[in-house]
């Protein structure tokens, strides 16, 4: 329930950011499947290790760093509204 929570507020967060770049709120997308994606990998990488139960923290684990990649990538996406520089 508690990730269900961090979801949306990352999802949230991820539409602000967004539209004060004047971009489409589908990017949120991205940021959803890094960290659902990142969550599976590294189940499946916990699993094939043997970790047991320490297998749930690397798949949190994986899920962060997904996180953060989709933040990243979102926060380095240049406003639409910016002009075109004229050669």
């Amino acid at each position: 329930m508690l990730e269900i929570l961090c979801l949306v507020w990352f999802g949230r967060r991820l539409a602000e950011i967004l539209a004060g770049k004047g971009r489409s709120k589908g990017w949120v997308a991205l940021g959803i499947l890094f960290w659902v994606g990142g969550e599976l990998m590294g189940g499946v990488v916990g699993q094939l290790l043997g970790l047991g139960l320490g297998g749930y923290g690397l798949a949190i684990l994986f899920a962060v760093i997904g996180a953060l990649v989709a933040y990243a990538i979102v926060k380095s996406l240049p406003p639409l509204n910016q002009a075109e520089p004229s050669l």
